[in-house]
């Protein structure tokens, strides 16, 4: 008798037994089904939106039942991105064929076995527009930046419009320009004012400071409009910031015109 239960256990264990497993659902479709939200109908295939299966070929399907490729992730809801992170491998160790993201660059590259060679792109360059109708109040003799613009254009997401901060997103040339007027009162007898346009970084090297100066020598009676601009050229890394401040030595305080368009600052990376 226990030969005839050993004879019959090893004739059980050499045969194959196809089986499909399914992991929230009763019915799975494929060698391994997996129903996320517990919430597929068969032969609904916007139902399918949250599954993932194997089938017995191979492939893997994300949000698809019938996946077409080893890895196929066409949903029916078109969430369909793939999330690429960077790598600190070598192109050889990651081998041919392997992708990774660069976050410096902001590019994708694949390995030809020997390098890691970018994809061709092109980024959106930075393009900030603003105006300010802050009325913002400048004392005499002291330098501050200009806060709290109204943006009208920021391509990427660049410039906080509060704090009056614009950060690079990429290494580049940028052009900037920054105009402002003040509203109208008296001016002191030989005074100035400075516009300044100015970088930030981790870098002193890239750190530069350009001054733009107007000045109201003798004796001055009028009370009038004071208004003026700057401009610069800036070689920034990504992550530089700009900053634009005004240090106005006209006798008393000073606060912005009210008019929106009269002191603007527009940001262009080349």
């Amino acid at each position: 008798m226990k030969k005839r239960l050993a004879l019959i256990v090893m004739i059980t264990g050499s045969c194959f037994i196809k089986a499909q497993i399914g992991i929230n659902m009763s019915a799975p479709e494929a060698i391994l089904h997996v129903d996320g939200q517990k919430n597929t109908a068969p032969a609904v295939p916007s139902s399918y939106y949250d599954d993932v299966v194997v089938t017995s070929s191979g492939n893997m399907g994300v949000g698809t039942k019938t996946p077409k490729t080893r890895l196929d992730l066409r949903s029916e809801e078109h969430l369909n991105a793939l999330g690429l992170g960077g790598t600190s491998q070598t192109a050889s160790a990651a081998k041919a064929g392997a992708m990774r993201y660069n976050s410096g660059t902001q590019d994708l590259s694949y390995s030809n076995g020997t390098a890691w060679v970018p994809l061709a792109h092109k980024a959106p360059n930075d393009f900030v527009d603003a105006e300010n109708a802050s009325v913002q109040s400048f004392t005499s003799g002291t330098q501050a930046a200009v806060t709290n613009w109204t943006k009208k254009t920021d391509v990427n997401g660049s410039f906080n419009s509060g704090t009056g901060t614009f950060v690079a997103s990429k290494t580049g040339i940028y052009i900037v320009a920054f105009t402002f007027s003040l509203a109208s009162g008296t001016i002191a007898n030989d005074s100035r004012y400075e516009t300044l346009i100015q970088t930030n970084s981790a870098s002193s090297a890239t750190n530069k400071v350009f001054k733009c100066v107007g000045s109201y020598p003798g004796t001055n009676t009028l009370s009038n409009r004071v208004a003026g601009n700057c401009s610069g050229i800036f070689n920034l890394n990504q992550g530089d910031q700009i900053t634009v401040s005004l240090n106005q030595a006209l006798g008393t305080a000073k606060t912005l015109d009210t008019d929106a368009s009269l002191t603007s600052l527009s940001i262009f990376g080349l």
